[in-house]
């Protein structure tokens, strides 16, 4: 259900009431410090106060002294006008100006006759130390500025919450503590600033009660004692009527005392029984937040109320033992008390706000013990050091000035006193400098340690370039530092973050995070440590936005921080921190260094998972090179190893494969009645695919040879459907198969779809010599038969015959020595390998084929060879 929008009546009301105390607060500033505000005030001469029924002049300044005023003398009239309440004091304050003189009819409780007083009225001023001054200045504006601030601030944001409201007035309280000359205010003003002031007094103690009962939630009923419910059925009540009896009675003594005169005998009379009702609703405070600690589900409630209830004790301890004092002599605390103690008892109350905001507004509270550690021993020990080095400096100053001074020194003496002294001064900087970092390794060891562990980790990680020692190691070392006792590590894996380390748990964290997960998602897009506060409704993990299955998984982990392992834009990681075996939040200084160790993890795990990958795709290659390696060997073994001796012709191959292993085929082969099988093939794709194909068709070549005569067509088209049944769909090959009758000096040969072999007649030169010569030589192309073999089954091809002379030489090819290319990317052509040929004229077949790489490979001028080169010359003799 969605929350409830606030009313606008109670934004309404909210404003009206600050507005109202905020005008209240700026008129009593105006009273305390006019100086401040260049207003030209008026000093009292004396406070009125009403002691045993009677009106009494307290705290007599000089001026009221000078002119016979004594203290808790009985005020009867003023300016001629009788005292009957304080207004008519106030009403001649507020129409004096400096230098008036001001008539005051007095007598001593001792002597019945009165006196009249002639005080002259002076500019206001402070009979203040300056000590005294900063703490009366603490007391009267800042601490009720603070409080009011944060009171309305906390209404402001929860408007419908009881404990907000509560907590107005009794934040209130500590800005109405002392008088702020209301009398003066003119009438109608007063009596309005009299009711808003003990309205919050004499109500504080029941607003304590409630607000124990209400903060932060409303205690549960149906187990309360019986006791207990009749005591607030009773006490509310009581303490209204107690409250409304006490603005009765102040009210009447600004305007009219004698009205009220038997009520304020009254109050007086049942004051010790107020004294206990008051005590009961501040008692019942503490009692509230000892309780609701223990009965507190999570550990984080328990710490905000031990805080509550610690700065509760510490501020309201020393008031509340010197009111107690009070109670017994009935008179102002200024008069029984030095100056000091009353000032700094109520000094102490600033701890009471200060906690409690401490308490609604932090995410997480810190131990008790944990907040006085970090800030006594800090203040104490850090400013302790800074004030020891004030002082020792100014002794040597002193010293300096005094020995420097004396006649009695000669200038090199003064000199060398001088130089000691800014020796001595130097030292001590340098001093203090140790100290304060001996200071931090003493009191402050964990967090001390924690910054050179954390901070050394940072440059660590660097140099781990192997996931699991570096995840092992990052984890360790935080848990060390920040005495962290479960930490786990997920890692990205295949659209997946997968726990890849954890320490700290009884059974290894099983859950994974999807990359779409509001979790992976927040911390991409942030880059920065989140806190997880699963018992927090109000926490980002608790939103909609966060599957019931995604918080599931996240609270098994058991995080109190997600720490993101980043790299640029991609989240490659993530590191899930528990709580401190404090139960201390994680500090900002903490997420800093934290954030520091994050970043340079995330670089070193980006570099561990290249390495990695390389490790991998090194060890992937150095398989695969293996394995041509092996298909190389393989495929040299299917080239011929010997050359069938033919009579009559001078024959050789060779193939130069453009990768580890090749896709050309050649092969001679000794057939039945001494005739020459000659083979060339060009399989379709490179490497290890093609080299499987060449040795299906070479053992389908050499098993059909044996057994198909002078029917070479035939034999074509069996092995086009052998290669066909044993190849993929996008498997083919061109294949050019021969064969020579040395006995009849004939050729048989089937082209399938095989560059054109080149045969170079002998007929038609000049013989005269005896010696054919190439360049006169006729070429003829060798190109009847049929398609490639291997792409369509059943084909039918042609064969051709040819009868050879002496001294014909025939060169096939394949079409990586005729494409052979250039680094301008152009073909070295068929016109140059036939120049090449007839330029060979007397070399045997073997420096034929090595003329014609040797040519190719000029003009290719060093690019690379991006086809294999195969050849087979014959040459008829």
């Amino acid at each position: 259900m969605a929350p409830r929008k606030p009313s606008t009546p109670q934004y309404v009301c909210i404003a009206i009431l600050f507005a109202f105390v905020c005008a209240y607060q700026a008129r009593a500033m105006l009273y305390y410090f006019p100086e401040m505000f260049h207003h030209q005030a008026v000093g009292w001469p004396f406070i009125p106060s009403y002691i045993a029924g009677e009106p009494h002049a307290t705290f007599v300044l000089p001026n009221g002294l000078d002119a016979g005023i004594k203290e808790n003398d009985i005020l009867v009239a003023i300016n001629g006008r009788p005292f009957t309440g304080t207004a008519v004091y106030g009403d001649a304050i507020a129409r004096a100006t400096i230098g008036d003189t001001m008539q005051v009819t007095v007598r001593t409780p001792s002597e019945p006759a009165p006196r009249v007083a002639s005080v002259i009225i002076q500019r206001h001023r402070l009979y203040l130390s300056s000590a005294g001054i900063v703490m009366v200045v603490t007391l009267k504006i800042v601490l009720p500025v603070f409080c009011i601030l944060l009171g309305f601030w906390v209404a402001a944001v929860r408007p419908r919450d009881p404990s907000a409201w509560l907590l107005v007035p009794v934040l209130l309280y500590l800005s109405t503590l002392y008088n702020a000359g209301i009398e003066s205010w003119g009438p109608g003003v007063r009596d309005l600033a009299t009711i808003y002031r003990f309205s919050i007094n004499s109500g504080w103690p029941l607003f304590m009660f409630l607000f124990g009962l209400y903060f932060p939630e409303r205690s549960p009923t149906k187990d309360d004692p019986r006791w207990w419910r009749w005591t607030t059925a009773i006490y509310i009540p009581t303490m209204i009527v107690v409250a409304l009896l006490a603005i009765i009675e102040n009210v009447g003594e600004v305007e009219n005392f004698a009205a009220v005169a038997r009520l304020a005998a009254f109050l007086e009379r049942v004051g010790p029984l107020i004294f206990v009702l008051v005590f009961v609703g501040v008692g019942s405070f503490f009692a509230s937040m000892k309780i609701k600690s223990h009965l507190a589900a999570s550990r984080d409630a328990k710490r905000r109320f031990n805080l509550v209830y610690a700065g509760a004790t510490l501020a309201m301890t020393p008031l509340f033992i010197l009111s107690i004092i009070q109670s017994f002599k009935g008179r102002p605390l200024e008069q029984i008390f030095p100056e000091w103690l009353v000032l700094g008892s109520l000094l102490m109350l600033m701890f009471f706000p200060v906690t409690l905001a401490y308490a609604i507004v932090v995410q997480r509270a810190m131990d008790v013990r944990v907040v006085i550690r970090q800030g006594l021993q800090y203040a104490l020990a850090r400013r302790g050091v800074f004030v020891l080095q004030v002082i020792l400096v100014s002794i040597v100053i002193t010293a300096e000035i005094a020995l420097e001074g004396s006649a009695q020194r000669s200038k090199p003496q003064k000199i060398m006193i001088i130089a000691l002294g800014l020796v001595a001064i130097l030292w001590m900087r340098k001093l203090a400098v140790f100290v304060r970092a001996w200071v931090d390794r003493r009191f402050f060891r964990d967090a001390y340690n924690a910054e050179q562990i954390l901070s050394g980790l940072s440059d660590e990680v660097r140099s781990i370039v192997e996931t699991k020692p570096l995840l092992e190691r990052v984890a360790q070392r935080i848990a060390e530092s920040l005495h962290v006792p479960r930490v786990a590590v997920l890692l990205q894996d295949g659209g997946w973050y997968r726990p890849a380390y954890a320490m700290g748990y009884s059974s290894s964290p099983e859950g994974r995070l999807p990359d779409s997960a509001a979790t992976i998602q927040r911390l991409r897009q942030d880059s920065d440590p989140e806190r997880i506060y699963l018992d927090d409704q109000d926490s980002w993990i608790n939103s909609s936005a966060v599957s019931e299955e995604e918080r599931r998984t996240i609270a098994d982990l058991q995080p109190q921080l997600l720490l993101p392992l980043s790299m640029k834009d991609s989240l490659l990681g993530l590191i899930a921190l528990g709580e401190k075996r404090s139960e201390e939040p994680y500090s900002g200084t903490d997420l800093r260094l934290l954030k520091s160790v994050a970043t340079q993890t995330g670089l070193a795990l980006a570099n561990a998972q290249l390495t990695s990958a390389i490790a991998v795709e090194v060890g992937r290659r150095e398989k695969m090179n293996r394995e041509i390696e092996i298909a190389r060997e393989v495929q040299e073994r299917l080239f011929p190893q010997k050359l069938p001796p033919v009579a009559g012709v001078d024959y050789c191959g060779r193939c130069r494969t453009a990768l580890g292993v090749g896709g050309d085929y050649y092969d001679f082969l000794a057939l039945p009645g001494g005739m020459l099988g000659v083979a060339l093939g060009d399989i379709s794709g490179k490497g290890i695919p093609a080299a499987l194909m060449m040795a299906s068709l070479q053992a389908s070549l050499r098993a059909e040879a044996m057994r198909a005569g002078n029917e070479i067509a035939e034999l074509m088209a069996r092995v086009n459907q052998a290669l066909y049944e044993a190849s993929s769909a996008d498997r083919y090959a061109t294949f050019f198969y021969a064969q020579f009758n040395p006995a009849s000096r004939g050729l048989s040969y089937v082209n399938g779809g095989h560059c054109a072999p080149l045969l170079f007649r002998a007929g038609g030169g000049d013989a005269a010599d005896g010696v054919e010569r190439l360049g006169s030589k006729k070429i003829e192309r060798l190109d009847e038969g049929g398609p490639v073999i291997g792409l369509i089954p059943e084909c039918a091809y042609q064969q051709a015959e040819l009868t050879l002379a002496t001294g014909d030489l025939l060169v096939i090819f394949t079409d990586g020595v005729s494409e052979a290319m250039n680094s301008a990317l152009e073909e070295w052509g068929e016109g140059r390998l036939i120049e090449t040929v007839r330029a060979t004229q007397g070399c045997n077949a073997s420096e034929i084929i090595t003329r014609i790489m040797q040519a190719a490979d000029q003009f290719a001028a060093g690019a690379p060879q991006h086809d294999d080169m195969t050849l087979i010359v014959l040459r008829f003799l």
